[in-house]
């Protein structure tokens, strides 16, 4: 809704609704630190929170048990040197990320976006910060990936490039695996000081659990020029291309359409 205290029919139905259809949903109040609410961090949080959980409290009465995430309350800041809504600044943030866990419920949080127009290094950097600093918030659902000139516009560039953004930071935060295997005593001690892995059996059984890019370049000078030269924006927009001209999505279960034409019906 917009404001964090008045609350408005459009937004209550549709909480309403999904609610009643026990659909997973979030109720966030759209406000701007320093306009419609305190420019500190606490208050804005103390405020657009208390609007936020009459939106859980309804839900509830409604169905109870009925899933929905919280978001902290919307953080954006209004900068008041350009007089916009600035959308990925680092303030208050995490905190935001630490009030689902307080309630028990799902955090629901903003990333892979940008303020920028258009998506070149001000819009990977911003969307690389937002998307790491969510997941290692915790935050469980993460929207408004591709992005741009905070919100007003998507960019199908974009989303090539935080698709691979994402899955860096996936590999990244997915750990690594201790065991005998993987720690690989015996092939060090059997290759001593001097010998190496590249022709190992035990490197060609675990290299490909790597991560390697689909987007981002780590050939060599000659080989990245040999191959056009092209920036990572250059070759986001051929990956978007391809997906338009050849991609097939599979089709819903049979199950998972009836279910959905149920909660529709």
């Amino acid at each position: 809704m917009t404001a964090p205290l008045r609350h408005n029919a459009d937004s209550l139905q549709k909480l309403l609704f999904l609610a009643g259809k026990g659909v997973p949903t979030t109720y966030t109040p759209m406000v701007l630190r320093g306009v419609s609410r305190p420019v500190t961090s606490a208050g804005a949080v103390a405020r657009a929170n208390a609007g936020e959980l009459v939106g859980v409290v309804l839900c509830q009465l409604k169905r109870e048990g009925a899933p929905i995430s919280h978001n902290g309350g919307y953080g954006d800041v209004f900068d008041m040197r350009t007089m916009t809504g600035a959308y990925t600044g680092p303030e208050s943030h995490g905190v935001r990320a630490a009030m689902g866990p307080f309630y028990g419920l799902a955090v629901f949080g903003l990333g892979g976006a940008s303020d920028s127009k258009l998506p070149d290094e001000q819009a990977a950097t911003e969307a690389a910060l937002t998307l790491a600093n969510k997941t290692l918030a915790g935050v469980n659902l993460v929207h408004d990936v591709g992005y741009l000139e905070s919100g007003m516009c998507c960019s199908l560039q974009m989303l090539a490039i935080c698709d691979e953004l994402i899955s860096h930071i996936r590999r990244y935060a997915g750990g690594i695996e201790v065991s005998d295997e993987t720690l690989a005593l015996d092939l060090i001690a059997e290759l001593g000081h001097e010998g190496d892995c590249l022709a190992t059996e035990h490197t060609a059984a675990h290299y490909r659990r790597d991560w390697y890019p689909r987007l981002f370049n780590r050939d060599r000078y000659d080989g990245w020029a040999g191959e056009g030269g092209r920036s990572l924006g250059q070759r986001a927009r051929r990956r978007v291309e391809e997906i338009l001209e050849g991609h097939k999505p599979e089709p819903l279960d049979g199950l998972i359409r009836w279910q959905l034409d149920d909660l529709l019906g």
